[in-house]
């Protein structure tokens, strides 16, 4: 026997993006159905640093890191060519004046509890099969609950006004409702382990600029270190997906490489992982269109909105699935489903320039010698430096005057696409 549900909003995937989403349409006193195939905690390849960007977003759910006792960090150490250029995390910005590290299970085990609490039911274990489509519209979805919240089990079809998409980077929900990722556009490519060290606790998380090929080219990505608080680092590498010219590149080998690179202030033993190291594809730049419908949108990892500057998709999964959320309640306040169109028109508002100037900067950092040169000027000057971290973590909306966000994208587009165009 199937069961049925109803609701307003279903929203399919409870990652960061769709609890967010669950959270905020809950909050508005929406009737939410959150679906999730796994059981909380579960384990995600993730390198658990959250940006102030990140941090406010949780902050406004009622996700304190503070309170919660994650492990907190004040800046960002930048480290390449032998050197290392400290940054404070910026001051005078809209967002906290600090990031956090926290492993994956607790950051998703705490939102999906904050979805629940503003209201949101539930079901865990539960795998959404297809999408229901009725008269060419999209009416819900079709599932089966192996192991559910409530202890249910079976088929269900669950009935929506508005839908969610929230599952993740494969997304074959949106997939089966015409997404398509631009595959021009570059792709991340990570792997991350953690690692026992008596340095857990440091106030710095660290990028290190080292990645090269057989031949000695610095490779457009990095290597990091992030202190997890509880007796590990949190160890990996992103990398972009295409090269230009260079060479294919395993990512399992250029972990090992990496590993055998890592700072010796982190007293950390290569040899030692405490976790074999997992990894994954991150579809960054706002590469999937469309990411709307007539009563549908896609938010975080499904819609492609990882940062292409340095893979982080948290801060843009919160951010999606709240704008999600707004968008859908006007909706259902009008009675119409045409005001999804202000979903695209917000995404672009808030990240179109963003997500362009990212775009060629990735094409162009696949030139040789132009990722050298770039980590060459930024660890040499500690106002580059400030620069680079807040155009990197998406801090430049906070900035005013010549060094504002509109000036800093033209001028940077311009070099991006005059090093992109060189042969």
């Amino acid at each position: 026997m199937t069961q049925t549900l109803s609701c307003d909003v279903l929203v399919v995937g409870g990652g960061p993006a769709g609890c967010a989403a669950a959270y905020w349409s809950a909050q508005q006193g929406r009737d939410v159905l959150l679906i999730e195939r796994s059981s909380h905690p579960r384990e995600r390849a993730c390198g658990d640093a959250l940006t102030p960007v990140a941090v406010g977003e949780l902050i406004a759910m009622g996700c304190d890191p503070l309170v919660a006792r994650w492990h907190l960090h004040r800046g960002l150490r930048i480290t390449a060519h032998g050197q290392s250029l400290e940054v404070l995390w910026p001051q005078d910005a809209q967002w906290p004046s600090y990031g956090a590290v926290v492993r994956r299970p607790r950051l998703d085990a705490l939102m999906f509890a904050r979805a629940q609490a503003a209201g949101a039911r539930t079901l865990t274990g539960t795998e959404v099969t297809a999408p229901l489509i009725s008269d060419g519209h999209l009416r819900g979805c079709h599932g089966f609950a192996r192991q559910s919240s409530d202890g249910g089990c079976g088929e269900l079809t669950a009935l929506a006004r508005y839908v969610v998409i929230a599952d993740g980077p494969r997304s074959s929900f949106g997939r089966a409702l015409g997404t398509v990722r631009t595959r021009t556009y570059a792709q991340g490519l990570a792997m991350r382990a953690y690692y026992p060290t008596p340095r857990h606790a440091e106030p710095w998380i660290e990028s290190v600029f080292a990645l090269t090929d057989s031949g000695g080219e610095q490779l457009p990505g990095y290597g990091w270190v992030f202190p997890v608080g509880d007796g590990t680092a949190n160890v990996g590498i992103g990398l972009l997906s295409h090269h230009y010219g260079n060479e294919a590149i395993s990512l399992e080998g250029l972990f090992e490489q990496w590993t055998q690179q890592i700072p010796d202030r982190w007293e950390i033993d290569a040899d030692g992982p405490g976790s074999p190291p997992v990894g994954g594809r991150l579809p960054m730049g706002g590469s999937v269109r469309p990411r709307s419908g007539p009563n549908w949108v896609v938010v975080g990892d499904a819609a492609g909105s990882v940062n292409p500057w340095n893979g982080d998709g948290i801060g843009p999964a919160l951010a999606t699935g709240r704008l999600a959320a707004e968008v859908i309640g006007h909706a259902l306040d009008a009675d119409d489903g045409l005001m999804l169109r202000g979903y695209e028109t917000a995404l672009a508002s808030r990240w179109e320039r963003y997500h362009h100037l990212g775009r060629l900067t990735t094409r162009a950092l696949g030139r040789p010698g132009l990722m050298r040169k770039l980590t060459q000027l930024a660890i040499r000057s500690p106002r580059m430096g400030d620069l680079a971290m807040r155009v990197s973590t998406d801090l430049l909306q906070s900035r005013t005057g010549p060094l504002g966000s509109r000036g800093v994208y033209r001028a940077a587009a311009g070099m991006a696409r005059l090093w992109r165009d060189r042969t």
